[in-house]
């Protein structure tokens, strides 16, 4: 999740950066022979790839921690239950705890 957020902050840092260099450059051939707007690009295209595969690997993961939790919530459902069985011994009437030993 923090990576993602800071995945989040990147791009929107680097689009901010974009459209400022858009903004400042005057004419169309101011930007085509703008070379620090070509290098702006190019490193948020680089940029754009590295996060695109960041996030299809954070979507891989949250796919596998999901199914993972799945398989766990059988498990946490029966020691639910276990345990409030167990805490509720202590109800049981004393005639009754004897033969509770051998149960």
């Amino acid at each position: 999740m923090e990576s993602n957020a800071n995945n989040a902050k990147i791009t929107y840092e680097l689009e901010n950066k974009i459209l400022k260099t858009l903004s400042d450059a005057n004419e169309i051939m101011d930007l085509l022979s703008d070379d620090v707007l070509i290098d702006i690009l190019d490193e948020s295209k680089k940029v754009s790839a590295e996060i695109e595969e960041q996030n299809r690997i954070s979507a891989d993961a949250e796919k596998q921690i999901d199914a993972t939790r799945e398989d766990f919530r059988v498990v946490a459902f029966r020691a639910s239950i276990l345990y409030f069985c167990i805490t509720d011994l202590d109800k049981i009437d004393p005639m009754y705890q004897y033969s509770l030993q051998w149960f």
